[in-house]
C-alpha cells in the first residue's frame, strides 16, 4: 500500500514539473511580423545542375514568427520571386545546339520550423542568434519561354507531350542569423533551398515528342520543344524519343536575403498582458528590491518612515499635540 502512494506521489510530481515547465516556457512566447527582400537562383536542366551566376533575380515576401521558446520558432512566410535558365551560357556545344531557354515566376507559401543554435531571449540580453531552419511549401510555377518577341506559356504547349501541374511540394532549408536590434526591431540574414516534387519548373525533363507530327496540328508547340533549327539553320531529322532533359533529377530552387521584423510585444519579448507584469521588470533589479524588501522586514524599526519633505511639515504638528495644555491646573 505505501509503495502504491509513493508510486502515485511520483506521478503527481512528474505531472507537476511538466505543467511548470511548460507554463515557464509559455512566458517567452511572442509573435513578429515582418518583410523578405533577397534574391533567387535555381538548379536544373537548363542550369547544368548548378548556379548560374547570371540567372539571378529579387525576390520578396512578407513572414510571420512564432517564438514558441528561446530555442525553438514556427515560420509561416509568402514569398513571390522569379526563376530563369538558358542553353546558352552552357560550356558544352551540345547543350547550346539544344537552345532551350525559360523563366517562371514563382509564388511559395511555406511553413517551417526554426531550431536556434543557442539561446534566443531578448529579455535576457541575448539577442543574436544563429539557427537552421525546415519546413513544407506550396509553389505555384509557370515556365515561359520567349520567340520572336513574344513571350509564351509553356505548360499548356505540352512540349515533350506530356501533362504536368503548375503547382508543386516543396521541402524548404537552411540557415540564417537574426538580430535584435531594439525592443521592438529585429534584422537578419537567411538563405535556403528548396528541393521541389516536380521536373518541370523549366519546362524540361525527359524526351523529345513527334516533332514533326506537332508541326502540323501545333506548330507553335513543335517550334518551342525544339529549338535546334535556330541554332544550325536546318531542321534536320525528326528528334522523337531522344534526350531532351535529365529526368533522373528534380529541380531546386533558391531563396537568399535579408529580414526586417517587428515584435509584437513589450521590450522584455512578453506579451502586452497584465499577467506578465511581475516578469517585465529585470532580474538584477527583482532581485535587489527583494533584498531590501527582507532587510526591512528583519529591522527591528518595522513602521513605515515617512520622507524628509513630509517629516518636515509633520514636526509642527506633532509639537502642538504633545505641548502641555494651557488650561492645565500646576
Amino acid at each position: 500500500m505505501a509503495l502504491n502512494l509513493t508510486s502515485y506521489d511520483m506521478k503527481k510530481q512528474v505531472i507537476l514539473l511538466i505543467f511548470s515547465a511548460i507554463s515557464l516556457q509559455t512566458m517567452a512566447q511572442y509573435t513578429e511580423v515582418g518583410a523578405f527582400l533577397g534574391i533567387a537562383n535555381y538548379m536544373g536542366d537548363l542550369s547544368g545542375q548548378r548556379i548560374s551566376n547570371q540567372e539571378y533575380h529579387g525576390v520578396l515576401g512578407v513572414f510571420g514568427r512564432y517564438n514558441a521558446n528561446k530555442r525553438f520558432a514556427v515560420k509561416g512566410s509568402l514569398l513571390k520571386g522569379m526563376i530563369s535558365g538558358t542553353d546558352a551560357t552552357s560550356r558544352s556545344t551540345e547543350i547550346r545546339d539544344r537552345n532551350l531557354s525559360f523563366r517562371s515566376d514563382l509564388t511559395e507559401l511555406a511553413v517551417t520550423g526554426e531550431m536556434n543554435l543557442s539561446e534566443y531571449n531578448i529579455r535576457a540580453g541575448k539577442g543574436s542568434v544563429p539557427y537552421v531552419f525546415m519546413g513544407l511549401a506550396v509553389t505555384r510555377f509557370n515556365p515561359q519561354a520567349e520567340i520572336r518577341g513574344v513571350w509564351h506559356d509553356l505548360q499548356p504547349l505540352h512540349t515533350e507531350g506530356k501533362k504536368y501541374s503548375r503547382n508543386t511540394l516543396a521541402l524548404p532549408f537552411g540557415l540564417g542569423m537574426r538580430f535584435n536590434i531594439s525592443y521592438k526591431l529585429n534584422f537578419g540574414f537567411e538563405f535556403g533551398a528548396r528541393f521541389t516534387s516536380t521536373d518541370y519548373l523549366d519546362d524540361v525533363s525527359t524526351y523529345y515528342p513527334d516533332v514533326f507530327g506537332m508541326r502540323s496540328t501545333a506548330p507553335m508547340s513543335a517550334a518551342l520543344s525544339y529549338r535546334t533549327p535556330e541554332v544550325t539553320g536546318t531542321f534536320g531529322e525528326n528528334p522523337q524519343g531522344k534526350p531532351r532533359g535529365d529526368m533522373a533529377n528534380n529541380d531546386w530552387y533558391l531563396f537568399g536575403g535579408i529580414t526586417v521584423s517587428v515584435n509584437l510585444t513589450d521590450k522584455y519579448g512578453l506579451d502586452f498582458d497584465e499577467k506578465y507584469d511581475v516578469f517585465k521588470e529585470h532580474p538584477e533589479k527583482i532581485k535587489k528590491e527583494k533584498s531590501n524588501r527582507n532587510k526591512l522586514k528583519n529591522s527591528k524599526y518595522k513602521q513605515k518612515r515617512l520622507p524628509f519633505w513630509k517629516k518636515s511639515k509633520m514636526e509642527p504638528v506633532i509639537k502642538k499635540r504633545t505641548a502641555p495644555s494651557s488650561n492645565t491646573k500646576e
